[in-house]
């Protein structure tokens, strides 16, 4: 019997120390990170493992999509928290339209210790009208 079920990963580990480093670029940021995004790591520090881990989930979805960053834009991908913390992945601009069009649910999981920061993105589809 043929399994319908659709799933996708996509995971990234990330230095602490390289994140650190390209943070001393401008740029690095506004090219990266969604102003909604830039505005909440700035209310929290600057925090480079909350940086780190919004770099991965970023990379994360980028591969669960299988394109990686060729269609979609870093910026086009915000990750904000909800009020008790947890990730939440919102897609604008040409993911939005992936998103929708492929009918998927996201499901973000991200992590960090004193060295690393990483992220998972498991991406199934909703069910079709």
């Amino acid at each position: 019997m043929l399994n319908k079920n659709f799933i996708r990963t996509g995971t990234a580990i990330v230095e602490m120390d390289r994140i650190k480093e390209m943070c001393g670029n401008p740029k690095f940021l506004a090219r990266f990170f969604s102003p909604d995004e830039i505005r909440y790591i700035v209310s929290r520090g600057m925090s480079n493992s909350l940086i780190a881990e919004n770099y991965c989930a970023k990379i994360s979805f980028a591969k669960a999509i299988g394109t990686g960053m060729r269609i979609v834009k870093p910026s086009e991908i915000s990750i904000l928290r909800d009020r008790l913390g947890s990730p939440l992945l919102i897609t604008e601009g040409r993911a939005k339209m992936l998103e929708e069009r492929e009918n998927y649910i996201i499901n973000l999981s991200v992590a960090h210790c004193r060295n690393y920061a990483t992220a998972s993105v498991i991406i199934t589809k909703g069910p079709t009208a």
